[in-house]
Parts: C-alpha cells; sequence; structure tokens
C-alpha cells in the first residue's frame, strides 16, 4: 500500500480540485482511501459530492481548569504562563482558547486548584463517494492541536485501507507549513506539491520543499493554472530544474475546473474533454510511473 500526500506551500492553487480528479481517476485502477487532513478547512468531500456516513468527536487537545473551592487567589499561575492565558486581579480567569495545556500552571499552584483535562476540539468524518472512502478530520473553530487530528485522521485512514485491502491512500493536505504538514507527510511515500506560476506561491513552494526535504520524501511539483504569469512559470521551472525536481505535469487556466466544483464534481467526471482533464489524466499517469518506481 502506497500513500501520496498532496501539499500545497500556499493555499488557493486547486489542491482539493486535484486530489479529487486523481482519486477519481485512481479508484478506476485501484482499490483505494481518499483523506483530508487539510482540518482547519476540509472541502474534498464538497469537491467530490460526498455523502456522511459517519462523525464522531474527537479529544486531541488539552486545557487547563481552576478549581475555585480550593484556589485562593494568589494568582501565581498568571505568572507562570508563558501564554497570557490566565487574566483576572483577586482570581484567575483562563482564556481556553489560547491555553495550551502546557501543564505549567499546575506546577506552581500551591493548593493543587488546578487540573489539565483533554477537551474536544475536533470531529472525524467519514463519506462516501462513488467507489471510494473519504476519512476527513474537522477542527472546531478557535480549537488547537491541529496536528494531533491530522494523526488521528491518518490512522483512521490507515486503518481504513488495511481492512478493505486497499492499494492505495491519497492524502489531501493543509497548506502552510506548520504542525499539520508535518503530520500530513510522516510517513508518506511520495509528496506532490500543487502550485501555480506566482510569485506568492513560489516562495511558499520554496518554504514547504524544505519540510519535505526534512523527512527525506521523493517530491514532484504539479503546475496548476500554468499559463496565467509566463514569468512565474519559467521561475518555478527554474526553481525544479535547479534542484533537481520533477514537473509531474502542466494543468492550464480552464473555467471547466471551477464550474466542476459548483457542481460537486471533479473536472475529470463533469468535463472528461476540457484541457484541464486531460492534463490531471497526464499527471496520474505519471504519477503511477513515479510510485511503481518506488516499489
Amino acid at each position: 500500500m502506497k500513500e501520496i500526500v498532496i501539499l500545497s506551500g500556499k493555499g488557493g492553487v486547486g489542491k482539493s480540485s486535484i486530489v479529487a480528479s486523481l482519486g477519481v481517476l485512481y479508484a478506476r485502477k485501484y482499490k483505494m482511501v481518499l483523506a483530508d487532513t487539510d482540518v482547519d478547512a476540509p472541502n474534498l468531500n464538497l469537491v467530490l459530492g460526498a455523502k456522511l456516513r459517519d462523525s464522531e468527536e474527537i479529544a486531541a487537545s488539552s486545557k487547563a481548569f481552576i478549581d475555585y473551592a480550593k484556589c485562593i487567589g494568589c494568582m501565581m499561575c498568571k505568572d507562570v504562563c508563558q501564554f497570557s492565558s490566565i487574566i483576572g486581579v483577586d482570581q484567575p480567569i483562563i482564556i481556553s482558547y489560547s491555553c495550551e495545556g502546557c501543564g505549567a500552571c499546575t506546577f506552581t499552584c500551591p493548593e493543587d486548584a488546578i487540573e489539565i483535562k483533554e477537551v474536544v476540539n475536533g470531529r472525524l468524518n467519514i463519506f462516501d463517494t462513488e467507489n471510494m472512502l473519504l476519512v476527513a478530520g474537522e477542527l472546531h473553530i478557535g480549537g488547537t492541536s491541529s496536528g494531533h487530528i491530522v494523526d488521528i485522521v491518518k490512522r483512521r485512514a490507515r486503518q481504513e485501507a488495511e481492512n478493505s485491502r486497499a492499494e492505495m491512500i491519497l492524502t489531501d493536505g493543509p497548506p502552510g507549513i506548520g504542525c499539520p504538514v508535518i503530520a500530513s507527510v510522516k510517513g508518506a511515500d511520495y509528496v506532490v506539491l500543487a502550485t501555480e506560476p506566482t510569485p506568492a506561491a513560489l516562495n511558499d513552494l520554496k518554504r514547504v520543499v524544505e519540510v519535505v526535504k526534512h523527512f527525506k520524501t521523493p517530491l514532484g511539483i504539479a503546475l496548476n493554472r500554468s499559463d496565467i504569469h509566463p514569468e512565474s512559470n519559467r521561475a518555478i521551472k527554474q526553481f525544479a530544474q535547479d534542484n533537481d525536481f520533477p514537473i509531474l505535469s502542466e494543468i492550464p487556466y480552464d473555467k471547466s475546473m471551477p464550474m466542476a466544483v459548483a457542481n460537486a464534481q471533479p473536472v475529470v467526471s463533469a468535463y472528461p474533454s476540457a484541457p484541464a482533464s486531460l492534463a490531471l489524466r497526464k499527471l496520474a499517469g505519471v504519477l503511477s510511473e513515479r510510485i511503481n518506481e518506488l516499489s
């Protein structure tokens, strides 16, 4: 079983649309499971028009709680908190949104009036779409520990893949370079970096490359909306050439892609003959070759 992760250092480059189309194309050849680890803004189910099968709450974060029956108002906890999560004058008040659950306040409190407890901070959702299963994480608004939720999503996706004897897990990763991205890359066999030809996208591409290189995971680049800015297109290709990264496919700007999303369908299903669909089929073929080389 192989795990492919699609990342984008910059948000809004069409990553989820690419994942949805690759999922549909690969599902015609392989038994597979999809995972959405963009837990701050999961939307792969929307692109696929998937139906929710099951949902459960996740407790992947810890917060401090005060027992005011024991609290003497010494405010030592406020002084030791490095996140400014404890306020108040005569009595401490914990701001849960910024509390990291580090436990410093519990060690400082002379009355043992503070306890660290697990709290529900997200959901794990299971969707059905055509002949694929989608495992998706969802961080609650204002929630923390998104990296932990990504770990939970990946473990569940692997469990579902083993149970169904799937040959592939295709993961829609989060944008940026933070903890969720690190958790998404961990254990992957190959990473596709989706980007677009703009200066901002190139800058963020360089940053996420450093994260992937830390894990020594092979990678390739998918250049979406490849014809919107020729100068940036050349700059990304030069960066790829200088670092020996393959350009797996160039996907042209195509109105069919947003039109397909508006109809809750991947473009390869809604408009199979569109220029973007043809480029995505090429990407699927090239990526399969890369994965087979790893075997």
